[in-house]
């Protein structure tokens, strides 16, 4: 017999959860208020498949005064809610979701709100915290910063969406309203909007946590909504439309509160870059159910929107007004000229004006981003943007020098940079492009940026990006070309100043420099000014270019080793001093030093050679790992000149235009294998040309050509990593810290499995066969994870082109490790259980059409074709040959020699 009073009931409503539900229901009977005397437990089984029932009855019998088990069939969780809202007895109502938790006293705590609030709040929110695949707080979690109760009509925008991280009343707050069973996605939210609007007010405590666990398969509900018919047409239908509708018919319009709650929920399903395949042959239609959405919504609610960028809420407002989809080449809004007074002058201005007359953006005030700031070539290149709602058919960006001569810009494209909505471009920014003689520029003394719309001209104030050499936070940075001349942007004059380049000149402009950053309170900065007069000095001096080679931090052994060693080779005819960069901690550290010059990664002498250089020639090309300077290189920037010549670590088979693009990374040379992958760099969105991109072929390829015969018998796995399953790259430690998330993975389970497959290592160990295991460098921290005691590990520093050579067959997934592989004429196995990492772009390569091995997503599959390929002697297929020969352009041992002819070749402009 259950009690009848109790002051918690929570409805849980049951499907397909066993591997969660025991940790989601402890967390409700450990909570420190007292789960048996105050706690109904109600459980809905949905017609779980599963064994989730075995643990419902495990708890029904053990506390049968509290645990209400009922079992049904599948209707959906707004059918078990409500199931579970009519058995409730409880004060208050909460929809704990099973694969989620608790904090041990989040009921005592939403008790005492109550208590203190009972006649002013129906409804308590708590913060919702991911835990599992992704970690850290629910980005509507701002409106916890303290407990108190909100007022949602002088704070309309602290909104409240999820239904399990509520805590309602049962007779004043619920009443009689229920949750629509039809509906799929926005159930929650429309139903705490009815409770909220009651009194307008509800209540939050800032430390009583929900987890919300973020699986890492991808299942959770918040996870799976994007892929979802339910989550596009019938939303507006049963959720959005019906609202609207209901509130602006009680209270003659929709309150904001309202608003703010369909906003947000209707931005997440219109800012998508792609539209979802789900509705892609009807977007009109759904062009239609937006549009109608609008007309309910007020313009300062839309530009409230925190996860819309500027460009979406600007076309979401024009939208309004014209009651049609945007598109790029429409007009934002209309534009009028005025007169402006600066100081005793009249000048013009051009503004753009909404329906209603109001300013939205104006050319007077108006600022470029700069991308690249460099000389090459005997010019001056200047890449850089303008972002505005300006109309851009009639734009043009010029630059005035001192003596009143005038060159305009070409057009230059930014796709990297399109803001989308829906599928559609709704803004492309106007990119331009200057290449000034140097011998020009060196004849004047300034020169002033400035914008052009509808004949009328105003002077642009620049900001640089982190991929130019001037700062934005020190208004005395400068570049130098050949110990001559020197060009720096006054920030408050907004123009570069030009000028002699000489000694007195450079002390006279560091001092100034020591200045701004002693006035600035910059950490150091007596040492910072310094080390940037000695770089000054022996830049005037140095005679012999220098080169740093890097790989990895903590391991060399790709292709900047390889190349170092052909440089070296050379070093008597070419007159380079060359230097690798390496941990010293590194195996590799003490293998390398007396082959040639080594330096500590982040050492005095790496710091002041990296400033040096005249080239970094690198396979990895992410700032945080190749800059020494940590927190301080905004004071360095303006003295590096090296040009970057990016060897990568494979080859690009993916669309990689978004991290690898020329205005962010710039690379002097890019290395290339294939014709193919050539083609898809010159014709993508990175920006780079002919004169950039050579194909060599990698520098490692010249140690795999092997012409011994292999006797060894390995089977070598090399699988690459996962992005959302491992922690981010700490400093500290020059590496990713262990993850707990990381063994519940579905990749972890998969490889795991793999590994300790009995048919495959019993079949390996008749045929005297062994399995090697080579983890990529960002799961090397994991290895603890894995049951590992029929298979070798290869040691961090074991020798990769060695492990290469040895392996008979290479079993890999992503990872573009089997280029090398292939490139040996060796079979290779592809096991394709999921996507690989998610911001990998398709690019020309299809595994399918390409690829030069069986593709498989099933274990048992892959078992098969290993063991069928080893009985055949372990010998690459026809097919895969053919296409082997194919891709790469060359499979000779002179890939170092084209590349250090290539290095060589680069212009010594210094920039």
């Amino acid at each position: 017999m259950q009690k009848k009073n109790y002051l918690f009931s929570i409805v849980m409503p049951i499907y397909n959860v066993e591997e969660y539900l025991k940790e989601a229901i402890d967390s409700i009977i450990s909570q420190t208020i007292g789960f048996e005397d105050n706690v109904q437990l109600i459980l809905i089984n949905d017609g779980s498949p599963d064994n989730s029932e075995e643990i419902c009855l495990e708890y029904a019998d053990e506390y049968p005064e509290n645990v209400v088990y009922i079992k049904k069939e599948n209707e959906g969780v707004s059918v078990a809610r409500n199931r579970g809202m009519d058995l409730a007895t409880g004060e208050y109502i909460n929809f704990l979701d099973p694969d989620d938790t608790l904090d041990l006293d989040v009921l005592e705590k939403v008790k005492l709100f109550f208590d203190e609030y009972k006649n002013e709040v129906d409804l308590i929110a708590i913060p919702i915290v991911f835990f599992e695949g992704k970690t850290g707080n629910h980005m509507l979690n701002y409106k916890f910063s303290h407990t108190r109760v909100i007022d949602v009509e002088i704070e309309p925008h602290l909104i409240q969406m999820s239904g399990a991280s509520t805590f309602f009343k049962r007779e004043d707050g619920l009443g009689e309203l229920r949750l629509n069973p039809g509906q799929k996605f926005g159930e929650d939210a429309s139903l705490m909007t009815d409770i909220v609007m009651k009194k307008k007010r509800y209540g939050v405590i800032h430390d009583a946590n929900y987890n919300y666990r973020f699986r890492i398969t991808g299942t959770s509900a918040l996870q799976s909504s994007k892929e979802s018919y339910d989550n596009y047409f019938p939303i507006f239908e049963q959720f959005f439309m019906p609202k609207l509708r209901h509130y602006a018919e009680v209270y003659g319009e929709v309150p904001k509160y309202v608003q703010h709650v369909i906003m947000y929920d209707l931005q997440w399903r219109i800012r998508l870059k792609e539209v979802p395949e789900v509705i892609k042959d009807k977007m009109n239609e759904y062009y239609d159910a937006v549009l109608a959405v609008l007309h309910f919504i007020d313009k300062d609610v839309i530009m409230k929107q925190n996860f819309l960028n500027w460009y979406q809420k600007h076309a979401l407002c024009t939208m309004k007004d014209t009651n049609k989809w945007f598109v790029f080449g429409d007009s934002y809004y209309k534009t009028k000229k005025r007169m402006l007074i600066k100081g005793k002058q009249r000048v013009d201005d051009l503004v753009v004006i909404d329906k209603q007359g109001s300013i939205k953006d104006k050319l007077d005030g108006r600022s470029a981003e700069i991308d690249l700031f460099e000389v090459t070539d005997g010019k001056l290149l200047i890449l850089g943007r303008v972002g505005s709602l300006l109309p851009q058919d009639t734009m043009k960006v010029y630059i005035e020098d001192s003596k009143g001569g005038m060159y305009q810009s070409e057009r230059f494209s930014f796709p990297n940079e399109d803001r989308y909505m829906t599928g559609s471009v709704i803004y492309k920014f106007y990119g331009f492009k200057f290449e000034l003689p140097i011998t020009d520029i060196q004849e004047t003394s300034t020169l002033k940026v400035y914008l052009e719309v509808e004949n009328v001209i105003h002077q642009v104030s620049l900001k640089f990006s982190p991929s130019t050499r001037l700062s934005n936070k020190i208004t005395n940075s400068y570049i130098v070309y050949n110990n001559s001349c020197m060009i720096g942007y006054n920030h408050k004059k907004n123009r570069f100043d030009i000028g002699k380049y000489s000694l007195s000149n450079m002390l006279k402009k560091e001092r100034k420099y020591r200045a701004e950053m002693g006035r600035k309170k910059v950490k150091n900065f007596k040492k910072i000014s310094r080390m940037r007069i000695a770089v000054r000095i022996l830049k005037m001096f140095k005679k012999t270019p220098i080169n740093l080679f890097m790989d990895r931090i903590d391991k060399a052994d790709d292709s900047a080793e390889v190349l170092m060693t052909y440089f070296e080779q050379n070093k008597n005819t070419d007159k380079q001093k060359n230097y690798f960069v390496l941990d010293k901690d590194s195996a590799d550290y003490s293998r390398l030093k007396d082959k040639f010059k080594v330096i500590s990664y982040k050492s005095n002498i790496h710091k002041l050679l990296f400033l040096l250089a005249d080239n970094l020639i690198s396979t990895h090309c992410d700032r945080f790992i190749y800059q020494p300077y940590t927190g301080t290189d905004n004071y360095f920037k303006d003295l590096k000149e090296y040009k970057f010549v990016f060897l990568q670590h494979g080859i690009t088979k993916d669309d990689m235009s978004h991290w690898l693009k020329k205005y962010d990374k710039n690379f002097s040379l890019f290395i290339t294998s294939s014709k193919l992958e050539y083609d898809s760099i010159i014709n993508g969105n990175y920006g780079y040309t002919s004169n950039e991109i050579k194909l060599t072929g990698l520098p490692r390829f010249d140690r795999l050509i092997d012409t011994s015969k292999n006797d060894e018998k390995i089977v070598l796995v090399m699988p690459t990593w996962r992005q959302n399953i491992v922690e981010e790259f700490s400093h500290s430690i020059n590496g990713r810290p262990y993850s707990d998330k990381f063994k519940h993975s579905d990749y972890f389970i998969r490889w795991n499995n793999f590994f300790n497959d009995e048919n495959l290592h019993t079949y390996l160990k008749e045929q005297g066969y062994k399995m090697i295991f080579v983890p990529h460098p960002s799961i090397r921290q994991q290895l603890d994870d894995f049951q590992l005691d029929k298979v070798e590990v290869a040691p961090y520093e074991e020798s990769y082109s060695s492990l290469m050579k040895k392996g008979s067959i290479l079993v890999t997934d992503f990872s573009s490790v089997y280029f090398d592989f292939a490139y040996m004429k060796k079979p290779v196995f592809y096991y394709h259980f999921d996507q690989g990492n998610w911001d990998n772009e398709n690019g020309y390569f299809s595994y399918g059409e390409m690829g030069f091995g069986e593709i498989t997503g099933s274990h048992n599959t892959l078992v098969t074709d290993i063991i069928n390929t080893l009985e055949q002697g372990a010998n690459m297929e026809e097919k895969y040959l053919d296409r082997v020969t194919s891709f790469y352009e060359y499979t000779d041992q002179n890939n170092s020699k084209r590349a250090y002819e290539e290095i060589m070749g680069l212009s010594n402009d210094n920039n």
